[in-house]
């Protein structure tokens, strides 16, 4: 069974990833950890997926696993192939290919295809290569940050995954500029076998986080009723 952590007051409700997302929901969610973390993005796919959606995964850190897409499409009863048919997935391999994608490709794209979402999964990874100046680099990210924006504010909502690892000297101005273009911000920490998500923006130090077992991570986010809406 998938559980969620208590609120800590005894009676009190669990916490729930619509607590987390809060009312209204963000257009552009960001979700910040370690490599785990790429994996919700993949389960947020398969969750439009099987509701009937269309979903633009823009890969930038390699992240796209489709035997995870099959395993769940399998516990849900859905045949995979349907799924996959109305995922279209654009990777990029430098920071230049990935400003490129989201700033001149991601516009026509969507107006295209008319997705449910648009994941964007590693954001900042690329970001980290030492052949690019740090300012150029931040430049990019600046300016893809920008398009994202517009796009989830007029167009169809946007999850965009970002990894805290490896910990170079760029780590804190990356995660800082994505931080930033978000409406709604969620570090993933992985503790003693549990995953758990607190919300960073907007800030509800009130509010726990929330905790799923690990091994219920992807089923929990991608079949059970976590986001409102469904």
């Amino acid at each position: 069974m998938m559980t969620a952590s208590p609120l800590g007051a005894p009676g009190r409700r669990p916490v729930t990833f619509h607590d987390l997302l809060g009312e209204p929901p963000p257009r552009l969610l960001l979700l910040t950890g370690p490599r785990l973390t790429l994996q919700l993005g993949t389960a947020f796919a398969a969750r439009r997926l099987l509701r009937g959606g269309r979903v633009l995964y823009v890969d930038g850190a390699n992240a796209f696993n489709p035997y995870i897409l099959v395993r769940i499409a399998r516990r849900a009863g859905a045949d995979a192939r349907g799924l996959l048919s109305r995922l279209k997935v654009s990777r990029a391999f430098t920071c230049h290919q990935l400003e490129t994608l989201l700033c001149e490709r991601l516009a026509a794209a969507v107006l295209a295809e008319r997705p449910a979402l648009v994941v964007v999964a590693g954001w900042g990874d690329l970001f980290h290569d030492e052949n690019v100046p740090e300012r150029e680099a931040m430049r990019l990210l600046d300016r893809t940050a920008a398009a994202v924006r517009r796009i989830a504010a007029r167009a169809v909502p946007v999850l965009g995954t970002h990894l805290t690892e490896p910990e170079t000297a760029r780590l804190p101005r990356l995660t800082a500029c994505l931080t930033a273009a978000a409406e709604g911000v969620i570090a993933v920490t992985r503790e003693e076998g549990k995953v758990h998500l607190r919300r960073v923006k907007p800030p509800a130090p009130a509010l726990p986080p929330l905790a799923v077992e690990e091994g219920s991570l992807l089923p929990f986010f991608s079949l059970s009723p976590v986001w409102r809406g469904d």
